[in-house]
């Protein structure tokens, strides 16, 4: 099911294509909560917090796999507007070398990696072997889990959202049911979270691969015409690569937080990394949204419909804002009843750090929605380079406000760094939108 989303009302489209992308980062995010749950809960606190070190790390690799995605949907969404169906088969075919070559590289990197990165991040010594043993087991998982993003990134750009979030519900219900198998039922402890991860993602990788061949004319490509062709990875690689580094740059930034984090002690870590487990899920709607308006950004560039473009960017604002007010309130009301769901009620301490995290950042969730949105909408008009300068300002932000605010109020001072660094990144491309200068970026050519 493809859909042209060059016609039609702009906020019903974007609410519409949004909506199966939110339902399925939320089930992301539940079953990443799962793993959490079950080892905070069936192996350790301190088990939960080697889990919560290693997140900065692997976001850091992920970051670069889903930039490149980035740059895929939206030269498959803009040449689907064109609608120039043979240049699309080309696009696809390039598409599939890079996954596979890029995920390759960063599976190797990974494993390679994987303890030095761990020790510059101070981290503490009695989480370190469950740290190095999580990490390295989901870097195995790399290319499953890129062949699934990269088909998923290509449906969305053909207007389909809905088929990408039953893959993602089917990976999410096997990972949560592995998680009980490998780590209650066989005592596998955070082994056995990791390979559950992994396994779901080979499943989901291997259901989508067959579903795009038999169901969308576009990627069934003959041997001969299934080539890599420059000119299109270079045009790939020029929108995707600084969304990666844009990822890669706020992952840096998470790095060197973790490593503030990590000097602070296990109970400080265990309550960073529950609390920001809520707190990922929560601002899910700007993630899902801001996507939705690149890909409406990227089909009404290839069809010529600047203005419409325009349109798209304010429904996706006005949504979005309404969606995280309501994130908002919830964690403010409910924020202990989410952090039991990860530690006993016997440990205060890390609760009450917890909680003072999630109140702190929860005000700023439509700071971060419209900051997706914005950033996305650029992205898919083709104006890469500014969404690479809002992951850099993003970066030197939460840095400076985190260092400097820890040295007075200690790992609370860290809390504030990343509403700040949001407040940042949001303003660059508020003003990058408001100055029309994007719009000489938006064209493609034959």
């Amino acid at each position: 099911m493809m859909k042209d989303m060059t016609t039609g009302n702009p906020t019903k489209t974007i609410f519409y294509f949004a909506m199966p992308m939110l339902i399925g980062n939320l089930f992301q995010q539940f079953y990443t909560m799962i793993d959490a749950m079950i080892v905070g809960k069936f192996v350790s606190v301190d088990a939960l917090a080697a889990v919560g070190a290693t997140n900065s790390i692997n976001f850091f690799m992920v970051s670069l796999i889903i930039g490149l995605m980035s740059g895929i949907s939206v030269v498959v969404s803009q040449y689907f507007g064109f609608k120039d169906y043979d240049r699309l088969k080309e696009v696809i075919s390039t598409a599939t070398y890079a996954v596979v070559i890029a995920a390759v590289v960063f599976t190797i990197l990974g494993l390679l990696l994987a303890k030095p990165l761990l020790v510059l991040l101070r981290t503490p010594q009695a989480i370190m072997d469950d740290s190095y043993i999580f990490l390295s087991t989901l870097f195995i998982g790399i290319l499953p889990m890129a062949l699934y993003n990269g088909i998923a990134a290509i449906l969305r750009a053909l207007g389909n959202s809905i088929t990408p979030l039953l893959f993602l519900i089917f990976s999410s219900v096997v990972n949560i049911a592995l998680d009980f198998l490998f780590v209650v039922a066989w005592g596998g402890g955070v082994r056995g979270a990791a390979l559950a991860t992994v396994c779901s993602q080979l499943f989901a990788a291997i259901a989508c691969i067959y579903y795009a061949y038999r169901h969308v004319p576009f990627m069934r490509i003959e041997l001969k015409n299934f080539k890599l062709y420059p000119s299109l990875l270079k045009e790939m690689i020029r929108i995707g690569l600084p969304s990666g580094l844009q990822g890669s740059f706020i992952s840096i930034g998470n790095m060197a937080i973790q490593s503030l984090i990590n000097s602070f002690g296990p109970s400080v870590v265990a309550a960073y990394t529950a609390a920001s487990r809520i707190d990922s899920l929560t601002y899910q709607p700007g993630i899902a949204f801001g996507a939705a308006s690149s890909m409406f950004a990227g089909q009404n560039v290839g069809a010529g419909k600047i203005d419409r473009v325009r349109k798209g960017f304010w429904a996706g604002i006005k949504v979005v804002t309404a969606v995280s007010i309501v994130m908002t309130i919830l964690v403010q009301l409910f924020s202990k009843q989410f952090l039991l769901l990860f530690v006993d009620a016997s440990e205060t301490e890390v609760l009450q750090i917890g909680m003072g995290y999630l109140h702190i950042v929860s005000i700023f969730y439509v700071i971060v929605g419209v900051l997706f949105v914005v950033r996305e909408t650029l992205r898919g008009t083709g104006d890469a380079l500014i969404p690479l300068l809002m992951g850099i300002f993003e970066l030197v932000s939460r840095l400076v406000i985190g260092f400097a605010l820890s040295m007075v109020m200690g790992y609370a001072g860290l809390w504030w760094a990343t509403p700040v660094a949001w407040v940042t990144a949001a303003a660059l491309g508020v003003w990058r939108y408001r100055s029309g200068a994007w719009r000489k970026k938006a064209v493609i050519t034959k």
